[in-house]
């Protein structure tokens, strides 16, 4: 009995040395990008620069007041890094009332993206954008991008905000992107369920039905929105969890969550845009 002990701890004190290891080589292998307008991009190649299948650009949320940097953003590079995409996280502006900020900041984000994607050995064709809470405005509002070269191939939306009405929106982010003072025109304009086109990719949307900070009102209208104009979306709607519930590793449905977005980046493969 006592061998077992023994060997169990051996083995325990093994696995915690190379989860230690990992992350350290992890963490000495990101490179951080300065963009042209002063956000930053942290990117982690691959390691053995093997050609990765895509990228995913990750931005965190915070209420465009600030941003959760470690369980919305860096905590997410091993699960894309083992589904084959080279991850990035965009340490985007605040915008202090000016929207254009985090907008400009996300159109660099791409950008540098597709422009290092010889480089970094991903495709730059499929390149994908996931957003969490504010960040999920942020990612939504780069899914409906005019221009193809700025917008993302394929969108993921952790209880996104997607509104600006006040109705639907989370206020204090209204008020940081917008003014507590925004027009109703400015409001609609940036309420990203009015504007899915043609040309809006494919999205992955996951919320909790008793989310109490961001309505999953504005999950349920970005998706009708998608099938109303003939674009792929996925819509999982779980029934606890709250806000960030994705993002908390006891939450009873993230691990459901996770299998389904790997199946569904596996057929995002298969049907590159």
């Amino acid at each position: 009995m006592k061998k077992v002990f023994i060997s169990l701890s051996v083995l325990l004190l093994t696995l915690l040395l190379v989860i230690i290891v990992g992350a350290i080589t992890i963490k000495k292998s990101i490179i951080h990008v300065q963009l042209p307008h002063g956000a930053i991009l942290h990117v982690l190649p691959d390691l053995l620069n093997h050609q990765k299948d895509g990228a995913i650009i990750i931005c965190p949320g915070g209420g465009y007041s600030y941003l959760q940097t470690w369980y919305e953003g860096y905590a997410w590079f091993p699960f894309f890094y083992i589904q084959g995409y080279t991850p990035a996280m965009l340490e985007y502006r605040m915008p202090n009332h000016d929207y254009k900020i985090p907008m400009t900041d996300g159109a660099d984000a791409v950008l540098m993206m597709r422009r290092h994607a010889k480089e970094w050995c991903f495709d730059a064709h499929h390149v994908g954008i996931m957003g969490s809470s504010a960040g999920g405005h942020l990612a939504s509002t780069m899914m409906e991008m005019d221009h193809d070269v700025v917008r993302p191939d394929f969108g993921i939306l952790f209880y996104p905000l997607i509104s600006m009405k006040k109705e639907l929106t989370h206020i204090d982010s209204h008020d940081q992107l917008l003014g507590k003072d925004a027009s109703q025109q400015l409001e609609e304009h940036f309420s990203n369920e009015l504007h899915v086109s043609e040309k809006t990719p494919p999205a992955f949307i996951a919320v909790a039905s008793d989310d109490g900070c961001v309505s999953p009102q504005n999950s349920v209208l970005f998706n009708e929105a998608m099938h109303a104009k003939n674009r792929r979306a996925e819509l999982h709607i779980y029934p606890s969890g709250g806000h960030g519930f994705v993002c908390h590793r006891r939450s009873e449905y993230r691990g459901e969550v996770l299998e389904k977005l790997a199946d569904w980046l596996s057929r995002m493969k298969l049907q590159k845009i």
